[in-house]
């Protein structure tokens, strides 16, 4: 089983809106005399950690999904 590619597409919305929040509230507790270049790169580290596991876990959903379906239908033969 694929999910959709609106699926996938709300999944990677939702994660970069978080990490950017995430990496916006980092990078103002960080911040020491440059603050710009701060927000951007927490905002960019924390988007490429979080979209690089969001792209692992959905494809490994997938083929644990395909997987569990090729069993049951072993099992129901």
């Amino acid at each position: 089983m694929i999910f959709s590619k609106k699926t996938k597409l709300i999944f990677y919305l939702l994660v970069i809106s978080f990490s950017t929040y995430i990496g916006y509230i980092l990078g103002n507790a960080f911040c020491i005399d440059n603050c710009s270049l701060t927000l951007i790169s927490n905002i960019l580290i924390t988007n490429a950690i979080t979209l690089s596991g969001l792209f692992v876990l959905i494809n490994l959903s997938e083929k644990s999904i395909t997987e569990w379906n090729e069993e049951r239908r072993y099992e129901e033969e």
